[in-house]
């Protein structure tokens, strides 16, 4: 058995009991239960804090994943081991709280990851003019700035070669008083969240990267997003050589388009509008 918990994560667990089945039992409110994964939220004396329970995925998903040469996802290791490798990379992730795991074989495997909860925080799935009365050209700087953010970001993951196979706007949270706040002169500060299903590689493999950045795209098509904007992203996810990065590999990112569009018309039932850049 594996246990680690962090010094404010003890003082606060009940005493006397084992504060490994105290973790797996559940004793919050419940934001999420699929099949073997609970998610549920907790706050015990000044700490809130999420726990995300993994139980025994049982062998068929474990066999469908590897017919699919996928690895499984079996344990809430992939979401700790992921959050550790981004802050590393120097992307703001929630901090890890607690970490616990038990059994041998894939299919049976017990684990737990407890992260400190993002307090008063927005996703930035539904940002578009007008969000937090953003208006007119201070709703364009603020929007230069969130590309600016999600680019870097972008780039950090993938350059140490982790994929996030969930990578849409709605998993990138904003603090409501850091935005209510902004100006021009502010750095912006994006957490990236979701993390039990992040990849880790040597390098990101073609497919997944069509799959983050198709996804990615998908998320923010109805932003209102212009060629210049296009042009921002490209340029801080590529670097100065965009231009021909961006002629080099010309295929990636059609197939990357291609799978954006592809998802909005799936969700929308309508295609979606594009900036010029986008569609060349």
């Amino acid at each position: 058995m594996y246990l680690d918990l962090s010094d404010e994560l003890k003082r606060v667990i009940p005493d006397g009991c084992d504060p490994f089945v105290w973790l797996l039992e559940g004793h919050g409110v419940t934001h999420r239960h699929v099949k073997n994964r609970l998610t549920y939220e907790q706050s015990l004396g000044d700490l809130h804090f999420f726990v995300k329970r993994h139980l025994g995925c049982g062998w068929n998903e474990v066999f469908k994943e590897w017919y699919r040469f996928r690895k499984p996802v079996v344990s809430a290791r992939t979401e700790w081991e992921g959050a550790e490798s981004l802050c590393k990379a120097g992307i703001r992730v929630p901090k890890v709280l607690g970490k616990g795991e038990r059994g041998s074989y894939p299919h049976a495997i017990e684990s737990f990851v407890v992260l400190e909860a993002l307090e008063d925080c927005d996703t930035l799935e539904h940002f578009k003019e007008g969000w937090h009365d953003y208006t007119g050209v201070n709703w364009v700087r603020l929007k230069r700035d969130l590309i600016t953010e999600v680019a870097t970001i972008s780039r950090k993951m993938h350059a140490k070669g982790i994929n996030h196979r969930d990578f849409y706007l709605n998993h990138f949270l904003l603090n409501r008083k850091h935005i209510k706040n902004w100006s021009p002169r502010t750095e912006i500060q994006l957490n990236l969240i979701d993390l039990h299903r992040v990849q880790q590689r040597s390098s990101v493999p073609r497919r997944w990267l069509i799959k983050d950045l198709g996804s990615l795209i998908f998320s923010a098509l109805d932003v209102g997003l212009t060629s210049s904007d296009a042009a921002r992203f490209l340029k801080i996810y590529l670097g100065p050589n965009w231009k021909q990065l961006l002629c080099n590999d010309l295929s990636l990112w059609q197939s990357i388009m291609k799978r954006a569009v592809k998802l909005y018309v799936g969700f929308h039932g309508t295609r979606p509008k594009l900036p010029k850049l986008l569609t060349t």
